[in-house]
């Protein structure tokens, strides 16, 4: 008596954890800003930069972001805007993370206090408490019963996962020269290269991942003056690529990370350096599926296997538009003609679940080069950041679920006006919302023992049985088995796995 099973490859979740982590640290007033006065209001994200899973451990670094509005120490007490990043490293206790495994990571901020330090009044010290979660999954392959043995009566569920189609990993080297910019000095001596990679994009083809994405490098450099300042740039490269996964289709969903491996910078000659970024791309494809899985059959000896895994709760999009007047700031000149416009970064700063929504917050970098209507018509860039906040709906997403939320830039415009610049920017944003669901399923079944009316069986109690359900699946009463069973003192009270004896009639 064999019922339908079908495998699944799922991300079956090892364990997951939360800790927590105090950041310190100190932001400065930058040397072209006013000493600060009174602080109007703080603004924070976490961004995470590297993860390592060592045995029973995530570790997580990354950087806490912090943005001060203040108001200035001078006579017209005007408002001015101050940031700063402070590193961190931390770890979450995860039993059975083991390296090579897959995770998740999300940090928030649950505290944030900004103080004047004693020394300076232009130096502010930063204390940060954060959460940090982390989830540890690995690829199981499960054989489930979806369909129970024909006549049998069987309790399904319908389970809505992530079947793991496949995964695939290549090494990109992103290469390239550029000139310094024109207000920054020339390079005697590199001192450090710090550098973040981005996808920006991706797509599925046949057996492929289509992969965009971007290199942020921030260069710290002794300049090449006499006096030797320390100076930093910063320079983004853009790179695209592929990576194979055997089975992947257009319309099956793409996670993809970009892991730095190495990064150099170098100068070449005046004023050109030289970039090489090492990195290793992580493609794994699952595809949406919807099951009734068996999970438990009456009357029948059954084999079942815990799932842990991540169940879809439910997916959606939604489309935001931002629109922003900016005034082009002093001293850039005014705008005669827009060459190009373009988005260099999303950030999604913020995601929480609420009862049937995700709320998402976030940024949008836009870049503007255009022709100044001075007379010598020379080009200028402009960078604006777009805040937005905005929700999605998805029935049935609860606090405490996971999200994953993503982006897509569907359109960008800049237009001058008068001395502003209209901008307007399209995006995309796409949630996903799952829960982790840990369930008993059945992976085999077999019929009761077989048994001729007069012989007596050994029979193995198992959960839900009770004397009369025994008693009428072999045909005889309850009376019958207490005569064979003088240890059973109560007939409503039976152990699971005690072994009893059953008397087999005769059927009707």
């Amino acid at each position: 008596m064999n019922g339908v099973t079908e495998r699944l490859r799922v991300n079956q979740v090892i364990a997951e954890n939360t800790a927590q982590a105090v950041v310190r640290g100190k932001i400065m007033v930058p040397d072209a800003k006013p000493d600060v006065d009174k602080i109007l209001s703080t603004d924070k994200s976490v961004k995470v930069k590297k993860v390592e899973i060592v045995k029973d451990k995530v570790i997580v670094a990354g950087t806490l972001s912090v943005q001060v509005v203040y108001v200035a120490l001078k006579p017209d007490q005007a408002v001015h805007h101050m940031w700063g990043e402070i590193p961190f490293t931390a770890f979450v206790d995860v039993e059975g993370a083991e390296p090579g495994m897959e995770y998740y990571v999300k940090p928030t901020v649950e505290d944030l206090s900004i103080s004047r330090s004693a020394d300076n009044p232009r130096k502010f010290d930063v204390v940060a408490v954060l959460s940090i979660f982390a989830k540890v999954t690995d690829v199981e392959e499960v054989d489930v019963m979806v369909e129970a043995p024909e006549g049998a009566e069987a309790t399904t569920e319908k389970f809505k996962v992530e079947h793991v189609i496949g995964s695939g990993t290549k090494q990109v080297v992103v290469s390239e020269e550029f000139d310094i910019p024109d207000e920054k000095p020339d390079v005697e001596k590199i001192l450090n290269v710090d550098a973040e990679a981005t996808i920006t994009g991706k797509r599925i083809v046949k057996n492929k991942v289509i992969v965009d994405g971007e290199v942020r490098l921030q260069v710290m450099y002794v300049a090449l003056k006499p006096e030797q300042p320390v100076h930093d740039l910063h320079k983004t490269l853009k790179f695209g690529d592929y990576i194979d996964v055997k089975g992947a289709e257009p319309g099956m969903n793409a996670r993809v990370r970009a892991v730095v491996e190495s990064a150099e910078v170098e100068p070449v000659e005046d004023p050109k350096l030289s970039a090489d970024v090492v990195l290793k791309l992580i493609a794994n494809v699952t595809q949406t599926r919807q099951v009734d899985v068996v999970v438990d059959i009456k009357d029948m000896e059954t084999t079942k296997r815990k799932l842990k895994l991540d169940e879809v709760v439910g997916e959606d999009t939604t489309q935001v538009i931002l629109r922003d007047t900016a005034e082009i700031p002093d001293p850039k000149p005014d705008v005669a003609k827009v060459i190009e416009t373009k988005v260099d970064k999303v950030d999604i700063t913020d995601t929480s679940v609420i009862k049937d929504k995700v709320l998402i917050k976030g940024a949008v970098e836009v870049q503007v080069i255009y022709v100044s209507d001075k007379p010598d018509q020379a080009v200028h860039v402009l960078h604006r950041r777009l805040n937005f906040r905005t929700f999605i709906p998805i029935p049935g997403a609860a606090p405490g679920m996971d999200v994953d939320v993503k982006s897509m830039v569907e359109f960008v415009e800049a237009k001058p006006e008068n001395t502003n610049l209209n901008i307007e920017v399209v995006l995309k944003l796409m949630a996903k919302v799952t829960e982790m669901m840990q369930r008993e399923v059945v992976v085999s079944a077999e019929g009761p023992p077989t048994c001729k009316p007069g012989e007596i069986i050994s029979y193995t109690v198992k959960a839900g049985d009770t004397l009369s359900a025994i008693a009428g699946r072999y045909g005889t009463t309850v009376n019958k088995i207490l005569e064979l069973n003088p240890g059973i003192t109560n007939p409503d009270v039976i152990d699971v796995g005690q072994v009893i004896k059953v008397p087999c009639e005769a059927k009707g």
